[in-house]
Formats: C-alpha cells, sequence, structure tokens
C-alpha cells in the first residue's frame, strides 16, 4: 500500500502539511501536493495516481474541473473541504466518492485514506 501514488489538492500550506505529516504517520508517504487546479490538470494529463484527496477550491478556482477529469479517467478521489456541496454542480461529479468535512483531525483523515487505498 506504501507505494501508491496519492494526489493532495490543497490550496492551504498549514492543512496540507498536517495531511502530509499524517499520512507519512500511517506509513503513505508516496504522495504529491499541488495547489491549483491548473497545475492538477497539467499533472493529472501525465500521470495517474490510484488516489486523490482534493478540496473543493483551490488557490484558482473551484476543482469542477479536476473532478470531471477524475471521473473520466475512473480515478478514485475523496472530498475534504470546508464548503458545502454546490447544489449547481452536477451531483454525478461526486458518484464513487467519499466527503469528510473539514476541519476534523489530520490522523482520522489518514485513518479513512488508508482503508479506501486497501480495497483499491
Amino acid at each position: 500500500m506504501e507505494d501508491k501514488l496519492i494526489l493532495l489538492l490543497e490550496d492551504q500550506p498549514l492543512i496540507s502539511l498536517d495531511i502530509e505529516e499524517a499520512l507519512a504517520d500511517k506509513g503513505l508517504s508516496n504522495f504529491i501536493t499541488l495547489r491549483s487546479q491548473k497545475e492538477a490538470l497539467a499533472w493529472l494529463d501525465r500521470s495517474s495516481p490510484d488516489f486523490v484527496l482534493l478540496d473543493l477550491y483551490l488557490e484558482d478556482g473551484d476543482s469542477k474541473p479536476v473532478l470531471a477529469h477524475l471521473q473520466r479517467k475512473g480515478i478514485p478521489f475523496m472530498v475534504y473541504t470546508g464548503s458545502e456541496r454546490p447544489p449547481e454542480w452536477d451531483g454525478e461529479l461526486f458518484d464513487g466518492s467519499e466527503w469528510m468535512s473539514k476541519p476534523s483531525d489530520p490522523d482520522a483523515l489518514a485513518d479513512r485514506m488508508k482503508a479506501r487505498l486497501a480495497v483499491i
């Protein structure tokens, strides 16, 4: 499971640092952290992670294009956000995903991700 590649999409440096530390403590150290949808889409065009953890809102706007890309490619993901699900967004963007609200314990988040990775 340690070799599973995780993409973290989080625009708040302190939050991403907490997540990174919690993942490393759980033995999940193969991850990349990006802060914008532009970076994420460019990276996803040339790479395919095993799992994505993303916030709904990034440095350069919402993550709707990233969610659409993940759904098209069948890449599993989990939404980690302090925002409500935007009612105007297509509900199918979230099919098959989990949702965890911020703030929450980074260790609990890492445990949920680890459990999800175990079945991928």
